[in-house]
């Protein structure tokens, strides 16, 4: 009975840290190991001794709400200002997520393992929970990686209004800082292959380039084509001014969220 307590306190010590961290994580609060390792031992002492509590079910639940709310204050460095609880708050929501979506996994998988061992029990093994759980460990930190970089991103998309020769076309454009190429004094901004068609027309497959410029590509260095146009860029912070740019095709962005790669010297 001993060394069960003992994997049963280890195991959630475990699972109640992770969760913890991810939960930071997730809301891009500072991580304290000191506050998470104090966390999580509560987090393991309280589920050895929850099921020796004779409580109603409605205290039952209120108790386990309680606790996660703790864990949750005490990985938090301060709580003082309106801020700061809202990133309490942030990390409560996600601690409570990820408990619920990860706990929800776990017994689907133990259902699972039951029935194909024959098992009459729907506790899974020890190391069956915890390979599965840092498995969705790993699927969590990735997608919310991915999730603030998707965000990161869309923080340098505008909305741009395109002008050649009196057509108009209007698309998302990223703005790339490190884009500064130009042509004769002027910058050079990369539009995707369709919208340089609906720009420019068949101009863009028949016509004349204005000029041409040298890129550099992995390839080595490639002599694209130009056009001259004028380019105007919406958004919060950004001046709506008309300015003179050359444009250019590039084929890199077929499947991007923008159809317009801005120079830096745009905005």
């Amino acid at each position: 009975m001993e060394i069960y307590i003992e994997y049963a306190f280890l195991e959630n010590f475990l699972l109640d840290g992770v969760l913890l961290v991810l939960s930071l994580k997730a809301t891009k609060v500072k991580i304290v190991w000191k506050r998470v390792l104090l966390s999580a031992t509560l987090g393991g002492v309280f589920a050895l001794i929850f099921p020796l509590l004779t409580l109603a079910n409605g205290w039952r639940f209120v108790l386990k709400f309680s606790m996660g709310f703790l864990l949750s204050l005490l990985v938090v460095d301060r709580v003082k200002t309106k801020k700061e609880w809202g990133r309490y708050a942030l990390t409560a929501f996600f601690f409570f997520a990820f408990s619920f979506g990860f706990g929800g996994v776990l017994l689907g998988v133990s259902q699972r393992f039951s029935y194909a061992n024959g098992f009459s029990t729907s506790r899974l093994p020890t190391w069956v929970t915890l390979l599965a759980f840092a498995l969705l460990t790993c699927i969590t930190l990735w997608s919310v990686e991915k999730l603030y970089q998707r965000k990161r991103l869309y923080g340098f998309i505008y909305e741009c209004r395109l002008t050649f020769r009196g057509n108009i076309v209007y698309a998302n454009g990223f703005l790339d800082t490190g884009n500064r190429a130009e042509k004769d004094g002027l910058p050079v901004c990369f539009l995707s292959p369709e919208i340089a068609y609906e720009l420019f027309g068949e101009l863009s497959l028949y016509g004349v380039p204005e000029a041409y410029t040298e890129i550099n590509t992995l390839g080595g260095k490639k002599r694209v084509p130009l056009y001259r146009g004028e380019v105007q860029v919406y958004g919060a912070g950004v001046e709506n001014s008309e300015k003179a740019v050359y444009f250019a095709v590039s084929a890199n962005m077929l499947s991007r969220e923008y159809k317009v790669l801005l120079n830096g010297r745009t905005v």
